[in-house]
């Protein structure tokens, strides 16, 4: 008999990592809204502190593939300029659409460091569909830390 999830399947790179293993109810096929969110949350984690081969003139135009996972280096660029504002937070956006589908209208604002120098923040706004339902999302995530911030929308919109 089937059903529908209340969140979602388990990816296969949750059931891998043991330390983002649901427990209790979550244990088994699934995950529960707030379950989908977390997994979302720890892919946006890994895709921001990986690093693809290709550079970042190159990024958006490239055809990726799975060997292209992650985002293009962007040490060099700073916070201070429009362009490399424009250009990092295009490129993560891009990464969004091709690695984590289940992100939806995704968009990505970089946020400046403590220092005021270097594009070390991320927030991420876009729609997450679950089930029956859509939910507004946002996530502010840190390169190479753990995760900073993560809130969602309250209520979910339900599609007809």
């Amino acid at each position: 008999m089937s059903f529908l999830f209340p969140g979602g399947p388990i990816p296969l790179f949750d059931k891998l990592d043991q330390r983002a293993a649901p427990t209790g109810l979550e244990a088994g096929q699934g995950l529960s809204a707030d379950g989908v969110e977390a997994s979302v949350e720890r892919e946006l984690h890994r895709l921001l502190n990986s690093r693809s081969r290709i550079n970042l003139s190159e990024f958006t135009e490239a055809n990726l593939t799975v060997c292209d996972y992650g985002i293009p280096d962007y040490t060099t660029l700073s916070v201070r300029s429009d362009t490399d504002r424009v250009q990092i937070a295009t490129a993560i956006a891009y990464a969004i659409q091709h690695f984590e589908p289940r992100l939806v209208n995704a968009t990505v604002t970089p946020l400046g460091a403590a220092n005021g120098i270097t594009i070390a923040l991320f927030q991420i706004d876009a729609d997450l569909p679950i089930a029956n339902t859509v939910r507004r999302v946002r996530f502010t995530l840190a390169g190479e830390t753990p995760p900073i911030a993560h809130t969602a929308s309250n209520t979910a919109e339900v599609l007809a």
